[in-house]
């Protein structure tokens, strides 16, 4: 049905699906709504009461809705999807001060553009989230983390093998892969990682997994980049970019983040370039910094006029 001018001139305003601090679970349907400000580590309490969790990496005390706009997408990725697929539909407000809702509580419920996925990672620059609604996971029993001495190559052998880990994660320490699961799960690779050359496997409790993670992944504080490069030349986008022990990877996609004064922004904006990849930085006020290629200029300056900005 098409509205005449009148009627859109009139339409009520919209309101947000949960109001601020609030979220809204769908125990069966294991999808739930989040205001923007709520913090990861509160949803992930209340997910816990109902055996649930948000497969997600991310500081502890940042709230959804940045972490949405940063796109802290980490390691986690590998097993159970990054934010773009976990992100089900949210409510943004675009430069005008209106409230738009994109996406909704099914996994298909889009007609036309999927603008719920332009709003991960543009760092406000399209709109300001309001509420996110997303998908959950059943929660693991426990986490199993085998470590490696060798790196990328050992991990292309993993992931065509029936030991594929639900998350990769690369340091200066060398390769830490996770398992998650039920305790059936967990006793079948505790029995197996052994004999692959796992040079230790650990137990964690779930906690203590997402904690570890979230020291290592430290996108989205002050003064730190995220880099995205090919798989296969982190090492050298590390070496080139002089990175010392303050960084990790996200070995399967070849994500890499650390610390990055303003001093250290060029170095590592080359060191990128030289690979065949990108680099992006948030600056000591928090704020999201990136430079658009010329080519795309253009796009990017007609999406945000879209939108009001």
């Amino acid at each position: 049905m098409i509205m005449s001018v009148v009627e859109m001139q009139f339409r009520p305003d919209r309101v947000p699906l949960v109001s601020a601090g609030a979220m809204d679970l769908h125990e069966h349907d294991m999808t739930a709504t989040f205001a923007a400000d709520v913090g990861l580590a509160e949803t992930q309490g209340k997910l816990a009461e109902m055996g649930q969790w948000l497969a997600v990496d991310g500081d502890p005390a940042a709230a959804i809705g940045r972490l949405v706009e940063i796109n802290s997408t980490g390691p986690l990725r590998l097993g159970f999807g990054a934010w773009r697929d976990l992100l089900l539909g949210c409510q943004f407000e675009n430069g005008r001060g209106e409230l738009i809702t994109v996406g909704g509580r099914t996994v298909k419920n889009v007609a036309g553009y999927d603008v719920t996925k332009l709003m991960v990672g543009q760092g406000g620059e399209l709109g300001r989230i309001m509420t996110v609604t997303m998908r959950t996971y059943r929660r693991p029993a426990g986490v199993l983390v085998a470590r490696f001495g060798e790196g990328p190559h050992m991990l292309s052998q993993l992931l065509l093998s029936a030991q594929r880990p639900h998350y990769a994660l690369l340091t200066a320490h060398g390769l830490a892969c996770g398992y998650l699961g039920d305790s059936r799960t967990l006793e079948h690779y505790q029995s197996v990682l052994p004999g692959i050359g796992a040079v230790s496997v650990e137990a964690r409790t779930l906690e203590q997994d997402m904690q570890d993670r979230a020291a290592a992944w430290i996108w989205g504080r002050a003064e730190t980049f995220r880099a995205a490069v090919p798989p296969t030349r982190v090492r050298e986008f590390v070496e080139r970019a002089s990175l010392v022990d303050n960084w990790a990877a996200d070995a399967a996609f070849g994500i890499v983040v650390g610390a990055a004064r303003e001093a250290d922004r060029a170095r590592l904006a080359a060191a990128a370039a030289h690979v065949g990849g990108s680099v992006y930085f948030i600056d000591d006020q928090g704020r999201l910094k990136w430079d658009v290629p010329p080519g795309l200029a253009g796009i990017v300056g007609n999406i945000k006029a879209a939108f009001g900005k």
